[in-house]
């Protein structure tokens, strides 16, 4: 099997990317889609748009294919020349330029494979990358192993709401305690933030409405209590109804003013901002 890189002119990550494949012995051809490549790659996005993220700042390379999986950016790239599919979940298309990449979840993977995780997380961390790494609290077995080797320069918390709505804000079945323990190991990072969106919900009686403030405030006090501390960064953020992929929420008004729920939030986390 031979896989297809799509790289750029002056792409590092293109290159290390470039550079592995011929160190394993991995069979595979470059298309440069500012060379002789452009026109392939212009073929193939076309083809396969749906699967192919663009950002504000345009497209993220490298991008490989191997006749089936489509992988971009270097944290899922290297997951997949690793250990193909196994780690699906811990990575997505990052964001971050230069000396960063994020796209990394550490809630997102099957736990069976930490290890095969952290080997990546560690070649990433060997070419001198930065890594900006989140959780929603699942696999604190996972995050405790990535904080004691030091894998994470930045990590970010996504706490999803209070303690009672956490399962169904998660959309499966979560170990509260697993959460729990992931919130006790935020504070020992040497940088680290904690957010939440506020989201709409289901209630009991099927309707559908946004956090209240004291719901966001009980978020802080799980938040406090998990971490021992008031003193946390803490973001409140508003959640946009245009971007989601549920009709019901769609049809909501977004959030115009979250300072009654940066009040309630700052009975138990002190430093609450509002990020817009």
């Amino acid at each position: 099997m031979t896989i297809t890189i799509f790289s750029v002119t002056g792409c590092v990550r293109c290159k290390i990317a470039k550079n592995f494949m011929s160190e394993q012995g991995i069979s595979f051809v470059e298309k440069n889609m500012k060379e002789e490549g452009k026109e392939d790659f212009q073929a193939f996005y076309k083809a396969n748009r749906n699967a192919i993220f663009r950002g504000p700042e345009g497209i993220e390379f490298p991008i490989i294919y191997d006749g089936e999986n489509i992988r971009q950016s270097i944290g899922a790239v290297m997951a997949f020349l690793y250990h193909g599919k196994k780690l699906d979940g811990f990575f997505s298309v990052g964001t971050m330029h230069k000396e960063w990449v994020d796209g990394i979840h550490v809630s997102g993977g099957n736990p069976k494979y930490t290890e095969e995780f952290l080997e990546v997380l560690r070649f990433l961390k060997n070419n001198n990358f930065k890594l900006q790494v989140d959780t929603n609290g699942k696999n604190s077995s996972i995050l405790k192993r990535i904080f004691e080797e030091n894998l994470a320069d930045v990590l970010i918390m996504n706490v999803l709401g209070p303690e009672k709505l956490y399962g169904q804000l998660a959309g499966e079945e979560i170990d509260i305690e697993d959460v729990k323990r992931s919130l006790a190991l935020i504070p020992e990072f040497p940088k680290f933030k904690i957010q939440t969106t506020i989201v709409p919900v289901t209630r009991e009686d099927g309707t559908v409405n946004y956090f209240t403030p004291e719901e966001i405030g009980e978020t802080a006090k799980f938040i406090e209590e998990g971490t021992g501390t008031k003193k946390n960064p803490y973001v409140i953020k508003a959640f946009n109804p245009k971007t989601s992929s549920n009709p019901a929420y769609k049809s909501l008004e977004p959030l115009e003013n979250l300072f009654p729920y940066r009040s309630k939030a700052r009975m138990y986390q002190v430093f609450t901002e509002i990020e817009n």
